[in-house]
């Protein structure tokens, strides 16, 4: 079974179309864990992974969506590995997402990603086991919690392996962090996420 972990601090208005992609899936034996508090998007994420049924762990934000083959292409691509990633698709209102694009992923390896994030972070898909092994997400994180956790997950040895599969629908909106901060919000965010991967970098990279 793969559980869909859909975290929220509150419902913007999209929250029903992200379950209704989920209920649309043509791979069928899934479990939606919807997650709504005031907490960090890792804390709420580890309270919906210790109720969460399934082998498999999805996250898909309120304000996502998924293709209809998303669940299926990302379990066949997971056999054999630890966690996946694969391409990723914008849409929204035009306002906002005037030049919908696909962004393509890569195999990610450790020593690059150190450098330069290599996965989209909706489009992966976990074994729970691996998950588990390395503490879910760190809760003090506001920001690059997904970098940070497929950093520990690589650093750990665990495998991801890389689909060229669109398998996430990423909503652009006047409410996305990277939309609305201004320029020294984003590049405060930008050294916080080098701040994550210099815990990392064990051969001075960066």
């Amino acid at each position: 079974m793969i559980s869909v972990i859909i975290p929220y601090v509150r419902d913007r208005g999209y929250l029903n179309e992200a379950i209704k992609s989920v209920e649309e899936q043509t791979y069928t034996d899934w479990q939606i864990v919807e997650i709504m508090g005031d907490r960090t998007q890792g804390a709420n994420i580890n309270r919906g992974l210790k109720i969460a049924d399934g082998e498999w762990i999805k996250i898909l934000h309120d304000d996502d969506k998924l293709p209809p083959n998303s669940l299926m292409d990302l379990y066949e691509g997971i056999q054999g590995f630890d966690f996946v990633c694969g391409n990723q698709h914008t849409f929204g209102n035009p306002v906002f997402c005037p030049d919908p694009k696909i962004y393509v992923g890569c195999p990610p390896v450790f020593q690059e990603m150190i450098k330069d994030n290599q996965i989209y972070g909706g489009t992966t898909l976990y074994h729970r086991p691996a998950l588990e092994a390395v503490g879910g997400y760190d809760e003090e994180l506001h920001t690059g919690e997904e970098y940070d956790l497929h950093l520990r997950l690589m650093e750990g040895g665990y495998k991801c392996n890389y689909i060229p599969k669109v398998v996430h629908y990423y909503r652009l909106h006047e409410f996305n962090k990277s939309y609305y901060m201004g320029p020294g919000e984003k590049k405060e965010r930008r050294e916080f996420i080098r701040d994550i991967a210099k815990k990392y970098d064990r051969c001075n990279n960066i």
